[in-house]
């Protein structure tokens, strides 16, 4: 099953901005609880329980005879959908668990989960605490901005003993689950491979700058650095307020682009390719998106909004690319809420276009993601949180449920067919090669006192933020970014 929601995505940007979650909720359904009034859900939808029900009856063996007994505790900043095909699933092969964990309040009975919802820049803290506490919550979402600092801090369990990833099951996911594997242990039991990101665009304001289309220059075969270096050149103007591209990550997706990450997951350890050549060849091209020395090809949101991105300058015209993530179609503030405002849009109006392929490139090489729910160190459902991570893999397997998914997301968030169909592309793993980057995932307790960045933020940061030198920063943070790899590393096995 194609993965779209915030749930399987991690809509952060779009949460935070807009304050969805005013707090976090210490044990369940009470203080803190989510406001989720903002935030459009999955309805009912009778093609998902037909699908599931057939899943279901097909399951066998030892999946089938799990017995969960207590609802699935949750932290995360987003809710669970109840309505989502996993949990359908889910209720259709164990049922609902009646039995809350003593503390814990379920926000209704027919819930699988107690949601714990708390806010995206308090999540570790409030994590570590329930972990510290001894009475964790069972699931927590995978982020690869924190891995494997988070194993490093204790904050998760391996699942080793829970799943054979030999299986069938997970032939699809099997080459991401090797990659994440953190030195002789499994962590993250994931599903699918999906597109991290992509640069949404208007049709007609393309257009009207003359610009040619960059979907069908990805379609000929021609959307590489060089045509996408010309397209956010002849769009900018800075004298009248327009700008290439805006969004706080671009820079990161387009290093994948080379085909290696700053940091990788090699035999379970973690290295580091400060010195590739062709990232530092991007990184001089990044330059050129600073205001004062490249060429002003960025929004400058430091200058115009308060170091936040805007993207109602994209709804505006004066943005070509804004950066987001397949889930935009959801949550308020992005492309879904300005595509369903505006009816006098053309149908194909709303556009994206993947990264663009490092020139002379033997593979596409793109910034791909994954969302495997994380075991919480000292989580005491451990067979609830087994049949979750089935009922999500068989999902994801099954054609049928894909099939009814995806009108259920459509009638949803009124997503355009065409829009489907190329995510679906981008999520075709014959599309792109992907590449995982895990350089912040090494931790920020080694950032920098005085400004309070990290010494990899720094790195591809400041080219197309301030114009500084990628090399001459790298020379000044190298030692203590392979200093801290060594540390994790070194803890491996001990």
């Amino acid at each position: 099953m194609k993965k779209y929601l915030k749930a399987c995505a991690g809509a952060l940007a779009i949460l935070t901005a807009v304050g969805i979650f005013p707090g976090c909720a210490s044990h369940g359904a009470g203080d803190g609880a989510a406001d989720d009034s903002s935030i459009i859900t999955l309805g009912e939808n009778s093609d998902v329980d037909e699908a599931t029900k057939t899943l279901a009856a097909s399951v066998d063996g030892s999946v089938k005879d799990l017995k969960v007994e207590d609802k699935l505790i949750w932290l995360a900043w987003w809710k669970i959908d109840e309505q989502s095909p996993e949990v359908k699933l889910f209720k259709a092969l164990y049922g609902v668990p009646e039995h809350v964990r003593e503390g814990y309040t379920a926000s209704d009975p027919g819930d699988v989960f107690v949601n714990l919802n708390c806010q995206y820049n308090e999540r570790y803290t409030t994590l570590s605490k329930y972990v510290s506490s001894g009475d964790s919550p069972d699931c927590f979402p995978f982020e690869i901005e924190n891995y494997p600092y988070s194993i490093y801090q204790g904050l998760f369990q391996n699942v080793d003993e829970l799943f054979n990833f030999e299986d069938d099951l997970w032939a699809d996911s099997k080459d991401a689950i090797d990659i994440l594997k953190w030195g002789d242990h499994y962590y993250c039991p994931v599903v699918e491979v999906g597109a991290n990101s992509l640069l949404w665009y208007r049709k007609s304001i393309a257009g009207e700058a003359g610009v040619e289309d960059p979907w069908t220059q990805f379609q000929e075969g021609n959307w590489n650095w060089d045509t996408f270096l010309e397209t956010c050149r002849a769009f900018t103007d800075k004298d009248n307020g327009k700008y290439a591209i805006d969004g706080y990550w671009f820079q990161n997706r387009l290093i994948a682009t080379t085909g290696t990450p700053l940091i990788g997951m090699e035999n379970g350890k973690l290295v580091g390719h400060f010195n590739d050549a062709n990232i530092e060849k991007l990184m001089e091209m990044l330059v050129y998106f600073d205001d004062e020395a490249g060429e002003s090809l960025r929004y400058p949101r430091e200058q115009l909004n308060s170091w936040n991105t805007n993207p109602r300058e994209w709804l505006a015209g004066n943005v070509l690319f804004l950066e987001d993530g397949v889930w935009t179609f959801e949550g308020t503030g992005s492309v879904g809420t300005f595509k369903r405002a505006s009816k006098d849009w053309d149908e194909d109006e709303v556009q994206f276009v993947p990264y663009p392929q490092m020139p002379g490139s033997d593979k596409y090489y793109q910034p791909m993601k994954v969302d495997p729910i994380m075991l919480v160190s000292s989580a005491q459902n451990i067979t609830g949180y087994q049949a979750w991570i089935y009922c999500n893999a068989y999902c994801s397997n099954d054609p049928s449920v894909d099939e009814a998914f995806r009108s259920q997301f459509m009638e949803a968030y009124e997503c355009p067919d065409y829009i489907m169909d190329r995510i679906d592309l981008m999520q075709d793993p014959k599309t792109f090669s992907p590449v995982f980057d895990f350089k912040d995932g090494i931790g920020i307790d080694i950032a920098d006192p005085g400004s309070g960045d990290s010494p990899l933020q720094t790195l591809t940061f400041y080219p197309v933020m301030n114009g500084t030198s990628y090399t001459e920063k790298r020379a000044e943070f190298l030692p203590v970014i392979e200093e801290r790899i060594n540390v994790l590393n070194a803890t491996i096995g001990a």
